[in-house]
C-alpha cells in the first residue's frame, strides 16, 4: 500500500515520456569520474520504463559499455540512486 502511495508522489510516466524518446543519465563512480548514458526509451508502463543505452561519453556503442538495457523502477527514474542521477530528456 505504501508503494502505491508513492507512486502518486511522481509524475505520470506516460506524462514525462514518450516512445522513441532520446535520455540521458550520469554514471558517478567512487574515483569521483562521470560517465554519461545515453539511450532510448523502448517501453513505458505504470511501474517504470525500459530503455536500451547506446551512447556512453558521446561515442556510440564503445566496446567498454557496462550495459545495454535496462528496466528502471519509477522511484530511480525520478530520483536516481547511489551511482546514476536521476533519468532526464535529452533535448
Amino acid at each position: 500500500m505504501s508503494k502505491r502511495r508513492r507512486n502518486l508522489s511522481y509524475p505520470s510516466l506516460y506524462d514525462a515520456f514518450e516512445l522513441g524518446d532520446r535520455v540521458k543519465r550520469l554514471y558517478r563512480d567512487k574515483n569521483g569520474q562521470n560517465k554519461e548514458y545515453k539511450g532510448i526509451v523502448l517501453a513505458i508502463d505504470r511501474e517504470g520504463v525500459e530503455i536500451f543505452w547506446d551512447t556512453l561519453n558521446g561515442k556510440y556503442r564503445p566496446k567498454d559499455m557496462r550495459i545495454a538495457f535496462s528496466n528502471c523502477p519509477i522511484n530511480e527514474i525520478f530520483e536516481g540512486n547511489k551511482e546514476y542521477t536521476p533519468i532526464k530528456k535529452d533535448i
